[in-house]
């Protein structure tokens, strides 16, 4: 049975005080459309269309309320005006698959319809910049590539000594339908740090002059194309090649190579699953 919740009201539950909430209806939860327009060719058949874009995302959410009293039910009214907020607020909805979300805004009223004194139903509208549905964070970690020890003796019984690798390689599974946004955290000390998204070869390459000291770092966003020192400074200026990567659906694997080898040096590479 789906789920939704808004912020943290839960639309489809039998709460502590007794009031049950439905949702019977979720409109623009599918795939949004496009934003491009058709003009029709001159003296020939088809037209010509621009580049294709996904619209910005609509909904309008239809359910039901059950109190046991008056008094209730007008204050689940209250709570429901509450959550549909001209703020950003979570909404997550579950068909089975395992939480989705978007951050909604108000478009429109709430309209409740009282049914008897104790019922009502309900509809209210809100919007999406972002056209994508996102799932739970994910994230991992790499130093730089190394490799340290590694020993076989000549004894009458041979052993050896195991190497100690460092890959240098982060790698995550993004399990939607479309790209999602992507995090990066370099911890110092750093110098030239070099990020490459391995499948699209997209390749963040910083210059050799750029040194993070220990306790330093930089934050780069992915889909915002900004790089940030202890997440205020700009370093944008240090790009030589601006090969932003986003977090493509299925295996994703970036390697991390620097100016300069520390083997404190660290990569954190945060992305967030995205569907249509």
């Amino acid at each position: 049975m789906p789920t939704r919740t808004l912020g943290s009201l839960n639309l489809d539950t039998l709460d502590d005080q007794g009031v049950a909430w439905t949702v019977t209806d979720v409109e623009g939860w599918g795939a949004t459309g496009s934003s491009v327009s058709q003009t029709a060719r001159a003296r020939r058949s088809g037209s010509n269309s621009g580049r294709k874009f996904a619209q910005a995302r609509a909904m309008t959410v239809h359910g039901s309320v059950e109190a046991p009293s008056n008094f209730l039910a007008a204050a689940a009214i209250d709570r429901l005006n509450q959550a549909v907020d001209l703020n950003l607020t979570r909404l997550t909805i579950d068909e089975g698959t395992g939480p989705r979300w978007v951050d909604v805004f108000k478009t429109g009223d709430v309209v409740p319809d009282w049914i008897n004194d104790r019922a009502f139903d309900y509809s209210f509208a809100v919007g999406s910049d972002d056209w994508r549905k996102f799932g739970t964070e994910v994230t991992d970690s790499t130093k730089l590539p190394s490799t340290v020890g590694g020993l076989t003796l000549p004894h009458t019984i041979p052993f050896s000594i195991n190497a100690t690798s460092v890959t240098g390689q982060v790698k995550l599974t993004n399990p939607g339908n479309e790209r999602g946004p992507v995090m990066l955290r370099i911890d110092g000390p750093c110098a030239g740090p070099v990020i490459t998204h391995v499948s699209s070869g997209a390749q963040l390459i910083f210059s050799s002059s750029l040194v993070l000291g220990p306790g330093e770092y930089l934050e780069v966003d992915m889909e915002k194309k900004t790089a940030k020192a202890n997440g205020q400074s700009s370093r944008s200026l240090y790009i030589l090649s601006r090969g932003w990567s986003n977090f493509d659906p299925g295996n994703n694997t970036w390697s991390f190579t620097a100016a300069t080898f520390n083997a404190n040096s660290k990569l954190t590479v945060t992305a967030r699953p995205a569907w249509l």
